[in-house]
């Protein structure tokens, strides 16, 4: 990333994806190839939020793969289907679990927005980061 006239770099990720200077936040990502850039000037920020993503669906399909084992198992094959949609269900939760992730998501004011996946952060570094985008705003906004 080239810097600006009169800009420093604030934060950059461990995986250099995303990087906070005191006047733009910019996420870069490369995806089987293609590589795709999102820059919000920190005037332009209008929100910034920390929540889970998940795969929902994993969640709706492991109970329904439990109770069809259990109707399967008492009108067909027996303990088989009733064990086999028991061990299914709970291999469809831990799946959820494993692959539920943490983002934090900035909007622009009338734009894109940014979505970060914060790798290795605990949620103590997260509201630091948070904390640090707010700053670095707040002060952006004071020199303009």
């Amino acid at each position: 990333m080239k810097l600006l006239p009169n800009e420093e770099q604030l934060f950059i990720s461990k995986n250099k994806k995303m990087i906070l200077t005191n006047h733009r936040v910019q996420m870069v990502e490369s995806e089987w190839g293609q590589s795709s850039i999102i820059t919000i000037f920190l005037e332009n920020i209008s929100s910034i939020e920390t929540k889970f993503k998940s795969d929902i669906w994993l969640l709706i399909l492991a109970p329904l793969i439990v109770v069809s084992g259990f109707f399967f198992g008492s009108f067909y094959i027996g303990e088989l289907s009733t064990l086999a949609g028991i061990t299914l269900g709970i291999i469809c939760l831990g799946i959820w679990w494993a692959t539920r992730k943490r983002l934090i998501s900035i909007s622009s004011n009338g734009g894109s927005h940014l979505n970060f996946a914060p790798h290795g952060m605990d949620i103590d570094k997260i509201n630091e980061l948070v904390h640090k985008i707010l700053i670095a705003k707040q002060t952006r906004v004071d020199q303009l």
